[in-house]
């Protein structure tokens, strides 16, 4: 394939943690470790000034923002954005339709001051996580987006399940839309599932309402009551860490971690007994990925699951009812069977991305 020119489009980059930063910053590196020209146009909330820098191949300018509860990014410098988007890509890849800040290639694109080609990963699984979201998108929101889906050459989803909402609230983009799932880490590949004695569960990730962390302390409590010999680890942090901080201290079965290293990470997940997601809301969870593929055995809703949904063994969301499915798993001499639906490396879907890129320049 020869030489693409790409600019990446995201509310926030790296160092800044999250799904949609991972998501880009392997997008950016790895495709510029193949020799392509990547620029990464990102938002820097509170930042004070445009500033540029060359981070691991990749051309990254960050462009301040104004942030609301860590949603919307709504840049302050509109037009240092537009100036970077008149460049000559051949493609423009925006991410998130829940940003001010990755809706502004849909704007260039409508007034036709550019040539090259958008695709966009929408990163949409959900309305909204408040009442107040909720109603900004029906009223607002969604309507400006569908005026402006019809200059998008090319929405990427990141699993069946995304596709099929993306497809439900904007109909109009089903003939343009590409799923590939995300990647995983070489480094997953190194470890092997060693928890079969092990007597905790783990969640790893954001610590946010929607997760339903609530829902697994209350499932665990309930086991815990019946007599059953059972911790849950959870490691993360979000807007209800302290909270769960709270519930560590006066639980002694619930154990709370900040994020972890790399290493420490996948060396607690090998060992743990099985690992827990009950999340409402998901288009592809990394850590039930990375679990499945060293073999660890899953207690997960099926959007959590969102990668692979039939997956998902939690029908119903009561304490009982998903304290019955942790019980499954545990009786379940669990075989390994990793490899049969576990995600690519990331260097494999590279690749697709690459493919994707090609159809539509």
């Amino acid at each position: 394939m020869r030489k693409l020119r790409i600019a990446y489009v995201t509310p926030r980059y790296f160092p800044h943690v999250g799904g949609v930063e991972y998501v880009v910053r392997n997008l950016a590196e790895q495709l510029a470790l193949k020799g392509h020209d990547v620029t990464v146009i990102t938002g820097e909330p509170h930042g004070e000034k445009t500033t540029a820098e060359k981070v691991n191949k990749v051309e990254v300018v960050r462009v301040p923002t104004y942030t609301v509860g860590e949603a919307y990014h709504v840049p302050k410098e509109k037009m240092a954005i537009r100036r970077l988007l008149q460049e000559s890509f051949d493609v423009v890849h925006t991410n998130s339709i829940h940003a001010v800040f990755s809706l502004l290639p849909l704007e260039v694109k409508r007034l036709g001051k550019s040539d090259w080609k958008l695709v966009m990963s929408m990163h949409h699984s959900t309305e909204g996580y408040t009442f107040l979201r909720r109603l900004a998108w029906k009223l607002i929101w969604k309507r400006y987006v569908t005026h402006r889906l019809g200059y998008v050459d090319l929405v990427h989803a990141t699993s069946p399940i995304e596709a099929d909402i993306v497809s439900e609230h904007f109909p109009s983009v089903k003939g343009r839309m590409v799923t590939i799932p995300l990647g995983i880490e070489e480094d997953v590949l190194n470890y092997r599932w060693n928890g079969r004695n092990s007597d905790y569960l783990l969640y790893c990730g954001r610590l946010e309402k929607y997760k339903r962390i609530d829902l697994a302390i209350k499932a665990v409590t309930y086991l815990v009551k019946l007599g059953h010999k059972i911790r849950l680890v959870i490691v993360g942090s979000g807007s209800i860490s302290k909270k769960i901080e709270k519930v560590g201290k006066h639980l002694d079965y619930i154990s709370y971690f900040p994020p972890k290293s790399r290493s420490e990470y996948l060396k607690l997940m090998s060992n743990a007994r099985a690992v827990i997601s009950l999340s409402s809301a998901e288009n592809f969870n990394l850590f039930l990925a990375e679990a499945y593929a060293i073999g660890v055995p899953i207690i997960a809703t099926r959007e959590s699951a969102a990668f692979y949904p039939e997956m998902g063994n939690v029908n119903a969301l009561s304490p009982p009812h998903v304290a019955e499915a942790i019980l499954r798993v545990l009786s379940f001499d669990a075989r390994d069977n990793s490899g049969m639906y576990a995600p690519k490396t990331w260097k494999k879907v590279i690749e697709e991305f690459e493919s994707a890129y090609k159809t539509i320049v």
